[in-house]
């Protein structure tokens, strides 16, 4: 639906009928009868246009089911205790959008942006799920999530930077494209009882993992990147405290502050965790650095294998 449809009257009135119900709850499907490949035609919808508030706030345990939001724009849109089921929301703009104990089941958000979005939050003591959802190419930069589950989720090539996903589950998710400051970490900031944050059969092969965290994960049944420029090893715990043991206290600063990290990321990191992975560029500035971090690192690695296999 271009644009020129929702300045027309006509499709002014059916802007406003359609936030009426998103605001009170209702059924979409009888205020807009526009259809496109068997959903609901809301294409190119813009928030801004027909409504004075800045944030669109959503009646609670509203149902959204077979919309079509392709370049709509609802920035700032909160929802919930919603239910949101095959509906697609491609080249969206949906940033700020915050979401309380929401479901989606089978949506795409190729190409939108959810620039600073809260994908989950707290909601009485409901978390939100999002099963088989594509955030193909999706702008997530900045956002935040506490206390949610991902089951059946790609995030192939997404903007994930600046982002916690804070005491959440990946079930059967795929990550490819650069993650740049992304933290996996199994606290529920909110003290609220919630499924532990777990990895199961997660796969980040087609990932570059740049300043990426996960902090008391159990990575045992994720498959991660291999060769540059990643660094990896194993036996983690031993190789982390025998590498720590071999940098000085008080050297150089960079020695010092390469001690002060692994230890910072061995004191947050799950008891039974096998394997670790770096980006170079996190080991160090300079290319010289960085092969000094990865030599200590290889030399400790082979001190615990052969004190093992001994």
């Amino acid at each position: 639906m271009s644009e020129d449809y929702w300045a027309s009257a006509a499709g002014t009135r059916e802007a406003e009928k359609v936030f009426d119900v998103l605001e009170h709850g209702g059924d979409l499907r009888r205020v807009a009868p526009r259809r496109v490949g068997g959903r609901v035609d809301l294409r190119g919808l813009e928030s801004q246009a027909h409504r004075s508030d800045s944030v669109l706030v959503s009646a609670a345990n509203l149902a959204l089911k077979d919309i079509d939001f392709t370049g709509s724009s609802i920035p700032g849109l909160q929802l919930e205790r919603a239910t949101v089921s095959n509906c697609v929301f491609d080249y969206a703009n949906i940033d700020g959008m915050e979401c309380r104990g929401t479901d989606f089941e089978q949506c795409s958000f190729t190409k939108a942006s959810l620039r600073n979005a809260q994908l989950s939050t707290p909601s009485d003591k409901k978390y939100s799920v999002f099963t088989r959802v594509s955030f193909s190419r999706t702008d997530l930069r900045g956002a935040g999530c506490q206390d949610a589950s991902f089951d059946h989720v790609t995030f192939d090539k997404a903007s994930l930077g600046a982002i916690s996903f804070r005491g959440s589950n990946f079930i059967e998710c795929t990550f490819s494209g650069t993650l740049q400051k992304v933290v996996f970490w199994n606290i529920s900031m909110t003290g609220r009882k919630v499924p532990s944050n777990s990895m199961d059969g997660v796969d980040f092969t087609a990932a570059t993992l740049r300043d990426v965290e996960f902090r008391g994960i159990d990575l045992s049944r994720v498959t991660l990147p291999e060769g540059d420029p990643h660094v990896t090893v194993g036996n983690y715990g031993c190789t982390m405290e025998k590498a720590i043991n071999m940098l000085p206290v008080k050297d150089q600063p960079f020695t010092y502050g390469l001690r002060a990290y692994l230890a910072a990321e061995l004191r947050l990191s799950h008891p039974q965790r096998e394997k670790g992975i770096w980006h170079r560029s996190s080991l160090g500035k300079t290319p010289e650095e960085q092969q000094f971090a990865i030599s200590t690192l290889r030399q400790a690695e082979r001190a615990c294998n052969c004190a093992e296999s001994s």
